[in-house]
C-alpha cells in the first residue's frame, strides 16, 4: 500500500514516527521496557527514512520504517509523549498543519529546550551515533540530526513559512499547556514554556 502513496505522505508520516521514538525515550513515565522500544525504533527509523524517500520501491527499507513505527507505538503505550506533541496539536487544530509537519518544525527545538535542563537526557537514544571522545552533547547532536531529517523530507523548518502568525503564539501556547502529553515532558511544561518553544520555532 505505501508504494502508491505520495512521497510527501511518506516524509510526513515517517517524521511523525521518529518523533514518537524521540519523545517516548525521555518522558517522566518511561520504563526500561519502553526505553528498549524507543531506542530500537529510533535506530530503524533514523537509518531508513532517507532511503525510503530516495528509493521508494525499497521494500526492506519500508519494512524497517513500519517496524520502527510499531516499536515507537509500543513505547507510547507505557511512556506517553511530551512537549513537541503538546505544541503540535494546536497548530493542526488552528492552522490545519499536518501533524508530522508541525512535529518536524517543533521537535528539534524541544530537544534543545529539554537539553538545557539535562545535557545527558538523550544520550542513550543516540549513543551509537556519538563517539565517546566527541565534545558534542547528545541533545545538540540529536537536534541537528532531526533538522537534517526534516530537510531531507522537504518539510518546513520554521513556523513563519507555514503561515503561522506571531501574534497567535500566546494563544497557541495556552492551548498547548492544556494538552495531556505536555504533563509527561521531562522538563516542566506550561503556557510560559510552550511560548518559549513556539518563539524558538518561529
Amino acid at each position: 500500500l505505501t508504494l502508491s502513496q505520495p512521497a510527501s505522505v511518506s516524509a510526513i508520516a515517517g517524521y511523525d514516527a521518529i518523533s514518537h521514538a524521540v519523545e517516548t525515550a525521555v518522558t517522566t513515565r518511561r520504563t526500561p521496557i519502553s526505553e528498549l522500544f524507543s531506542r530500537e525504533a529510533f535506530r530503524l527509523l533514523d537509518g531508513h527514512y532517507t532511503r525510503v524517500l530516495n528509493e521508494p520501491k525499497d521494500i526492506l527499507a519500508r519494512g524497517a520504517m513500519h517496524l520502527g513505527a510499531f516499536f515507537a507505538g509500543a513505547a507510547i503505550e507505557q511512556s506517553m509523549l511530551g512537549a513537541a506533541h503538546a505544541c503540535a496539536n494546536p497548530l493542526t487544530a488552528r492552522y490545519d498543519l499536518a501533524h508530522g509537519v508541525a512535529l518536524a518544525i517543533l521537535l528539534p527545538h524541544v530537544v534543545r529546550w529539554n537539553s538545557q535542563a539535562n545535557e545527558e537526557l538523550y544520550r542513550d537514544l543516540v549513543r551509537d551515533s556519538i563517539q565517546e571522545s566527541s565534545d558534542v552533547t547528545p541533545g545538540s547532536y540529536l537536534a541537528t540530526r532531526l533538522v537534517d531529517i526534516g530537510r531531507a523530507g522537504g518539510l518546513p523548518l520554521d513556523l513563519r513559512t507555514t503561515g503561522v502568525k506571531k501574534k497567535d503564539l500566546s494563544n497557541l501556547a495556552e492551548s498547548a499547556s492544556q494538552q495531556w502529553t505536555g504533563s509527561f515532558n521531562p522538563r516542566p511544561f506550561g503556557a510560559h514554556e510552550a511560548l518559549e518553544v513556539y518563539q524558538c520555532a518561529f
